[in-house]
C-alpha cells in the first residue's frame, strides 16, 4: 500500500515538552510514521496509509490543543498557553 505525505500546520507553536507529548500521541494511531514536528513554525508533518488516519491525527491534535489552522475553536485562556 502506498503511504501518504500529510503536512499540518496548526494553530500555535509549542515547546519541546509538547513536542514531546505530541509524538508520542500521534504514533499511537495505527499506520502513522515518521512523524516530525516543528514547534516554531507550529508545523506536524508525518506519513500515513489510510485517509481516516489524518482524521485520527486532527482529532489528536485538537484535543490536546493544537487545533490545525483554519479550524474555529472556542478561545479561552488556557488554550492560549503550553498544554504541558
Amino acid at each position: 500500500m502506498k503511504t501518504g505525505f500529510a503536512k499540518i500546520p496548526v494553530q500555535r507553536s509549542f515547546c519541546d515538552g509538547c513536542s514531546t507529548k505530541i509524538g508520542q500521541e500521534l504514533l499511537k494511531i495505527t499506520n502513522i510514521t515518521n512523524v516530525r514536528l516543528y514547534p516554531t513554525d507550529a508545523l506536524v508533518i508525518f506519513n500515513f496509509k489510510r485517509a481516516n488516519e489524518v482524521s485520527d491525527a486532527l482529532n489528536t491534535l485538537t484535543a490536546l490543543g493544537f487545533p490545525p489552522q483554519g479550524e474555529k475553536i472556542r478561545q479561552t485562556p488556557l488554550s492560549i498557553t503550553c498544554a504541558c
